[in-house]
């Protein structure tokens, strides 16, 4: 069992919230183990102690694209140890039937209580109660088209459970469902039967018997698929979207050429879009615009012309104190593609979004990534007007929810550097240059944290998920 599982259970056993392991409870030691999604149900009563507990513990709220249901929600947690996410479905009532309509809210809760079995640190339904759940889960998921289809995708699933589930028992009235110790022992013999029409000829009586517990009238539940339908179908085809969280979040890695930013941010995507929504941004280099894309291009052929044909550099030209005017209007242009970048960062966090910036601009001039029009008042109307415009860009670019500014040494940055491949990088000069001009840079961030990156990249990952998962600001406005 994965220790965020321990505390958990732990931490809602100490303050006496009820909670158990209701269904498919053949995979639960995988699940404990991070493998596969956990099933929870917690009385609808305790919801708010059990948001709060499981909050502090390091527990986040998601919502799918796909499909929600009232009444049932995801909670992501994060293995510090381990660096692996956990995921458990808790249903605060029993919403079910089909996979996706979850079309029947059955009264289970009080007999779900009633028949628990707490001999382990995550308490289980009975051997009685876990039939009667299982059997009537069954039989109102196999009754209309849709739902057999499901049936047939996860076959292995229900036959995986029901052999794993002690049949040595003695049914009860179910007075809550009306359902008979008879009736229980019937639905026992046709599930063993050999002959699938009569289980679907069952299911249909079945479901008939609890028409009382839908959710959702006849043309209701009809739209109510064909609209999932499509959603998923589009979802699975073009926008595959994960988890979404509320809210999301931009965060952004910083530092100087060879600290790790590139690496650093490729396991982060890895990490995180595997659950949840993630977008990667580029700030250091952003793409273009409908109003900058050509000028661009010119100005990009114009720097591979610079690194093909190297002109040798004077140090003192690294902060410019006269500049051209195509020197300015380039540097608009690129505070403006950043300006265009940050907004589109913003706007998928606010959608739900994981959002990885790589490199992310700040305002002081000179450094890296901020403003690069010194400031100049014996210059024109021109002039003045450009810089005064690459000013407001970057002063209205929203700050990063959470900047990570990976940090080494100037040798350490030289040796990284020298076994990079790629395409133009920096002579040993250049980077001794930046290192000195950049060295105090800071960038547009909330909450700031510097990472040594002379560390594993394995423990830097660590760090920097850990210090982001359980920051307490994640939520903060």
């Amino acid at each position: 069992m994965l220790e965020i599982y321990r505390d958990l259970f732990k931490a809602l056993k100490n303050e006496d919230v009820s909670y158990c392991n209701w269904k498919d409870h053949y995979d639960v030691e995988k699940n404990l183990e991070g493998h596969g999604d956990l099933d929870l149900f917690v009385p609808l009563r305790l919801k708010l102690a059990f948001e709060e507990i499981s909050k502090k513990i390091g527990f986040r709220q998601v919502l799918s694209y796909q499909s929600s249901h009232d009444h049932v929600e995801h909670y992501y947690g994060l293995d510090k140890s381990t660096l692996k996410f956990v995921h458990i479905h808790v249903y605060f009532k029993i919403i079910t039937g089909e996979h996706i309509s979850k079309n029947y809210d059955i009264p289970f809760e009080n007999y779900i209580l009633e028949n628990l079995d707490e001999s382990d640190f995550l308490p289980k339904t009975n051997i009685i109660a876990q039939n009667v759940i299982f059997l009537t889960r069954y039989f109102l998921k196999i009754g209309s088209l849709y739902g057999l289809f499901q049936y047939w995708r996860d076959q292995r699933k229900y036959s995986n459970e029901w052999k794993f589930l002690n049949h040595d028992c003695n049914f009860k009235d179910v007075l809550e469902l009306n359902l008979s110790f008879k009736d229980l022992e019937e639905m026992k013999k046709i599930f063993k039967s050999s002959s699938f029409t009569k289980k679907i000829l069952f299911s249909l009586r079945f479901k008939n018997k609890f028409k009382n517990f839908k959710r959702r009238s006849f043309f209701q539940y009809q739209i109510f698929i064909i609209q999932n339908l499509i959603i998923r179908i589009i979802n699975k085809v073009f926008l595959k979207k994960q988890k979404i969280f509320v809210p999301g979040i931009v965060i952004a890695i910083c530092g100087l050429d060879g600290t790790g930013k590139s690496t650093l941010v490729s396991k982060l995507k890895i990490l995180f879009s595997n659950h949840f929504c993630t977008k990667v941004i580029h700030l250091g280099k952003p793409k273009s615009n409908i109003f900058t894309y050509l000028i661009n291009i010119i100005i990009k052929i114009y720097s591979i012309l610079k690194i093909i044909l190297p002109v040798k550099k004077n140090p003192n030209t690294l902060l410019p104190k006269n500049i051209s005017i195509i020197y300015a209007i380039r540097s608009v242009l690129l505070a403006y593609d950043r300006k265009v970048q940050s907004n589109k960062a913003r706007s998928y966090s606010e959608n739900g979004y994981i959002v990885i910036c790589d490199r992310y601009p700040g305002i002081q001039y000179g450094k890296m990534d901020s403003p690069r029009i010194p400031e100049n008042i014996s210059k024109g109307f021109i002039y003045q007007f450009f810089y005064n415009l690459e000013q407001n860009l970057y002063k209205s670019i929203k700050q990063a929810k959470f900047i990570f500014q990976l940090s080494v040494s100037l040798d350490e940055a030289i040796v990284r550097n020298n076994l990079r491949e790629k395409f133009g990088k920096e002579t040993e000069d250049e980077l001794r240059d930046r290192f000195l001009l950049n060295s105090d840079a800071k960038f547009l961030g909330e909450n700031y944290y510097i990472i040594d990156a002379t560390l594993s990249q394995k423990k830097i990952l660590k760090q920097v998920v850990n210090e982001l998962w359980f920051s307490k600001h994640w939520s903060s406005k």
